[in-house]
């Protein structure tokens, strides 16, 4: 943890150094860069400042993140990645032996069949496989050394757009515009330092359509087995990549056929990277088999028009300014609508490579719209679908436009340039870092960071128990699979469902130890499957999470028998049965005599109110004392429909909110119109305030009809 925290520092004070330094020596030295803009010694110049650009830009976005562990949006995904890498080092690097730390996978099976083997079929995982090398020699397994790997991917694939720009426009401004344009779309900037392998194969896709159009250019062979070369890893690690391939191949049949080109040549070259595609294919189809997968492998199309119209419109409500800021897409219009003038009005020269060029972007979008159709059911959840698809035909054809745009060769014409790219750059980064922090906000509503935070310290936890690295692990209710294998260290079955006859299944496979979240216990597994606390025995405790062994109870146990609050006694007791009239610590009661579980009278929490009953208190001296557990009892009754409804406890010191959970009640409450009994756990801090203030309330989010009854909660 040293070597990453100096490591850290390093690269924070060398960003902090270099932005500083760069940016005084471009303000004070302004008019004389753009003196020499068609100058030689600016031109042998514009590489470096290129490379600072995209650095300054990245390590803006991401100096403070390169140690982190996958949270977030797509942690899941992301996650399965790390642990593929992990994976890695952990067999000694066999490469054809992929594995993460599930022994139940997600295809075929749907997670609920057991295995013995935590290989999985994926796509060629050299950028999975590349950090886990770059670990094994290092001794260092941290998130660090991934992130990094693919941050630094991310700025060969952006000076190779710019290189590419550069060759279509000729001209600077236009090519460094260009590549800030695609180097601050937020969702390019959120993966540009994550996990998946999409912004490794995008560099690629990139470096390939550099080489191609030289080939264009100059119809040199060695330029299109580059071409070849790159776009073969882009399309074997991520396969949405062979449709650039697929383009130029149908682009160069058509050049052979009016016999532009020599095709003799191409032959073997092309035949070894569609064999290389195929062997790799069959070999994962052969681990699929063999092992099963964690990574899904088919399509996913809409079910009819009307469903792909519903799709469309929710991938764009969740992700369209994800994709681009507002002030991109008004670039990218305006960019079009000017060239477009040049075009069709001034009758702007396209010569033959820029010509093949545009074709090949057509039919990369005609491919991309395929695709998007044949996977338009991942589109709303998953925004990176974007960057596999949409983005390069997008890139290519902002490329051409800006490019039919002339300039004139002046100061005065390159001061302006100079100044719009300033201007949009902070625009763009701007809109970008708003979007960031949006992606990045978190709470207790966030189950991957808390389940994240519970698992942290699993491994010290584990081991302290007598917990040995081979044995395996049950975790029930893991919501992301591999997330609480990766920090306990271990490997094991991960339980995606809370389902009663799930979790019975799981109950009785091939497990050392059993671990769930004591977050999660009570609302979701529990109020699942009450048998469990006669099924399990608790060995260990830390807070966050409980470690058990099997056990078959003989005598069923009461919930608090199994919790061990029969053998305390309560620091402190508060309960109402809406009998009364409230006291003071009470509010919003309102009171309902049409239905009640026990007597004559309940709560009601109507469709049209917010709040429902409310438990206020700033005077409870226990919770000054030290950390409480607070165990909370009550009865509900969901009226004709089961909708979203929080129960919540918050404290507040000073005016500040110092603790806040909340549990939706559409989990333990399973059936409408039948009162239940609902049980919590909230793990409750020391409060360090002489003024604060206790709250326990239901907060009808989903403006349903409920009734409660008989409320209780202890501190212990």
């Amino acid at each position: 943890m040293q070597k990453i925290t100096l490591i850290l520092g390093t690269f924070n004070f060398l960003y902090i150094y270099a932005s500083n330094v760069f940016f005084i020596y471009f303000y004070t030295n302004h008019f004389n860069i753009i003196s020499m803009l068609a100058g030689k010694s600016f031109r042998s110049s514009q590489p470096l400042i290129v490379l600072v650009v995209i650095i300054l830009i990245g390590f803006y976005f991401h100096g403070g993140h390169l140690n982190e562990f996958p949270s977030h949006i797509h942690a899941w995904a992301q996650s399965d990645r790390y642990a593929l890498a992990l994976g890695f080092v952990n067999n000694n690097l066999n490469f054809f032996k992929p594995e993460t730390f599930t022994l139940n996978h997600q295809f075929p099976h749907d997670w609920e069949v057991s295995s013995t083997s935590s290989i999985t079929s994926v796509d060629f995982p050299i950028h999975d496989y590349l950090p886990a090398v770059l670990m094994k020699v290092s001794g260092v397994n941290s998130p660090f050394i991934f992130r990094l790997y693919v941050l630094l991917y991310s700025f060969i694939g952006l000076i190779f757009l710019f290189k590419l720009s550069h060759k279509i426009s000729n001209s600077f401004p236009k090519s460094l515009f260009i590549t800030v344009f695609a180097a601050t779309s937020p969702v390019f900037v959120y993966y540009q330092n994550g996990f998946l392998p999409t912004i490794p194969s995008l560099a690629n896709a990139f470096i390939a359509i550099f080489f191609y159009y030289k080939h264009l250019e100059n119809s040199k062979n060695r330029h299109f087995i580059l071409f070849l070369l790159f776009i073969t890893l882009a399309a074997l690690a991520r396969t949405t990549f062979a449709i650039p391939l697929i383009a130029v191949l149908g682009i160069e049949f058509l050049r052979a056929v009016r016999k532009n080109d020599a095709v003799k040549p191409k032959i073997a070259p092309v035949a070894l990277s569609i064999g290389l595609l195929i062997a790799y294919f069959l070999y994962n189809r052969h681990l699929r088999e063999l092992h099963g997968s964690i990574f899904l492998n088919e399509f996913m199309p809409p079910r009819n028009l009307q469903h792909a119209q519903e799709l469309i419109k929710t991938a764009l409500n969740n992700w369209e300014y994800h994709y681009f800021t507002k002030a991109h897409y008004a670039i990218l219009a305006i960019s079009l609508l000017i060239s477009s003038l040049f075009i069709f009005i001034k009758k702007v020269k396209i010569n033959k490579a820029q010509y093949l060029f545009i074709a090949t972007s057509g039919v990369i979008l005609f491919g991309c719209m395929l695709f998007s159709t044949l996977m338009l059911r991942q589109f709303p959840a998953h925004d990176y679908y974007f960057l596999d698809s949409f983005f390069i035909p997008i890139i290519l054809f902002f490329i051409s436009a800006v490019s039919f745009i002339p300039i004139k060769n002046t100061s005065t014409t390159s001061y302006i340039a100079s100044s719009v790219i300033i201007v949009f750059t902070v625009i763009w980064i701007s809109g970008s870092k708003k979007i960031q922090d949006e992606r990045r906000k978190t709470g207790d509503w966030d189950k991957t960071m808390v389940t994240i935070n519970n698992f942290r310290e699993a491994n010290r936890f584990l081991d302290s128990n007598g917990v040995a690295p081979t044995d395996k692990i049950l975790v029930l209710d893991a919501h992301a699979p591999n997330i609480p294998f990766i920090l306990m260290k271990r490997k094991g079955y991960a339980g995606m469902s809370t389902r009663p006859e799930i979790i019975e299944e799981m109950l009785d496979w091939d497990y050392n130890y059993l671990v769930y979240q004591n977050d999660y216990f009570l609302s979701d597994i529990y109020a699942s499957y009450p048998e469990i606390i006669n099924r399990v025995r608790e060995i260990a405790y830390n807070g966050q999470i409980t470690l058990c062994k099997k056990w078959n109870q003989t005598s069923p146990l009461s919930l608090e028998k199994y919790l061990g609050f029969d053998e305390k006694i309560a620091a402190f007791t508060a309960s109402y049965d809406f009998e009364d009239e409230p006291d003071k610590q009470w509010r919003n009661t309102t009171i309902s005599t049409t239905q009640a579980y026990a007597g004559k009278r309940s709560s009601e929490l109507t469709s049209s109110t917010k709040y429902g009953a409310t438990y206020q208190s700033t005077h409870i001296p226990e919770l000054k004392q030290q950390n409480r557990i607070l165990f909370l009892n009550t009865k509900m009754l969901a009226v004709d429909e089961i909708k979203n409804c929080e129960m919540v406890v918050s404290i507040s010191e000073d005016g500040t909110n110092t603790y806040y959970k909340s549990y939706n009640l559409k989990n333990p409450i399973q059936k409408p119109n039948q009162w239940e009994t609902l049980s919590l756990i909230y793990q409750l801090p020391q409060v360090k305030s002489d003024n604060y203030e206790l709250k326990i309330y239901t907060w009808n989010t989903g403006e349903g009809n409920w009734l409660m009854d008989d409320f209780e909660f202890n501190l212990y």
